[in-house]
C-alpha cells in the first residue's frame, strides 16, 4: 500500500473515532433530554457500545478478504442509523412506544458498526507499524470528539441536526475510500455509487431541513404551531 493510502486510513481512524464519541454523546444526551435519569442513560449508552463495539470488532476476523468492502457497507449503514436515530426515539417517547428500547436498538446497531471500523482499516495495511498508528488516530479522534460535542456541536446546532452531520460525515468517509480504492472495488463500482449517492442526499437534506423536520414532527404529534 503506497503512503498515501496509508495516511489516509491513519485519517480515516480518526475520523471514525471522533464520530464514535460523538455518537455515544448525541445519544446520551438526547435520551437525558426525553427520559431523564442522565447518569442511567449515559451508563447505559457508554456500557452498551463497548459491549456491541467488542462483538462487532469479534465479527471481524472473518472478513479480512473482503475488508474494503465491508467497510462501506459499514460507513453507509453508520450513516442511516445516524439519520434516523434521534427522528425515531422522538417519535416513541411521544407515542409512548418504549423509548428506551428504541434508544438500546440503536445503541446496539451503532456499537456493532463502530467496532467494526477500526479492525476492517487495520485488515488493509497489516503491519505493526500500521496498527499502532491507526490505534494513535483513534484514541486522538476520540479525545476530539469528546472535545468538539459540548464545545462546537451542541451549542450551535439541534439534537437532529447534530446526528444528520455526523452521517454526513460517514457517507463522505464512504464517497473518500470509494474514490481512493476504486480499482479494489471496480466490480460493483456502479452499485456503491448508487448507494454512497443515495445515502449523501438524504444526510444532506436532513442537515439543511432538520429544524423544519422537527417543527413538523411537532406540529404533527402535538398539534403546536411553532410559526411565531
Amino acid at each position: 500500500m503506497t503512503s498515501n493510502k496509508s495516511l489516509y486510513l491513519y485519517f480515516c481512524a480518526g475520523l471514525v473515532a471522533f464520530t464514535c464519541v460523538a455518537y455515544e454523546l448525541l445519544l446520551g444526551s438526547y435520551a437525558t433530554f426525553l427520559m431523564g435519569a442522565s447518569i442511567f442513560q449515559y451508563s447505559l449508552v457508554i456500557s452498551l457500545m463497548m459491549l456491541n463495539m467488542g462483538i462487532g470488532a469479534f465479527l471481524t476476523k472473518r472478513m479480512e478478504k473482503n475488508c474494503f468492502q465491508a467497510f462501506l457497507v459499514v460507513e453507509i449503514l453508520l450513516s442511516w442509523c445516524a439519520i434516523s436515530a434521534v427522528p425515531l426515539m422522538y417519535l416513541s417517547f411521544a407515542l409512548n412506544f418504549a423509548p428506551s428500547k428504541v434508544l438500546i436498538f440503536f445503541v446496539s446497531l451503532l456499537g456493532l458498526g463502530i467496532g467494526m471500523e477500526i479492525p476492517l482499516l487495520s485488515h488493509m495495511n497489516p503491519s505493526p507499524k500500521s496498527l499502532s498508528q491507526i490505534l494513535f488516530s483513534d484514541y486522538l479522534g476520540g479525545f476530539l470528539g469528546g472535545l468538539a460535542f459540548p464545545i462546537l456541536l451542541f451549542p450551535w446546532l439541534g439534537f437532529f441536526q447534530i446526528g444528520a452531520l455526523l452521517g454526513l460525515t460517514n457517507a463522505l468517509i464512504a464517497l473518500s475510500f470509494l474514490i481512493l480504492f476504486r480499482h479494489t472495488l471496480k466490480r460493483s463500482r456502479t452499485l456503491w455509487c448508487f448507494l454512497i449517492g443515495t445515502t449523501l442526499v438524504f444526510c444532506l437534506t436532513e442537515v439543511l431541513f432538520a429544524e423544519k423536520i422537527r417543527i413538523a414532527m411537532e406540529g404533527y404529534l402535538f398539534g403546536i404551531d411553532n410559526r411565531l
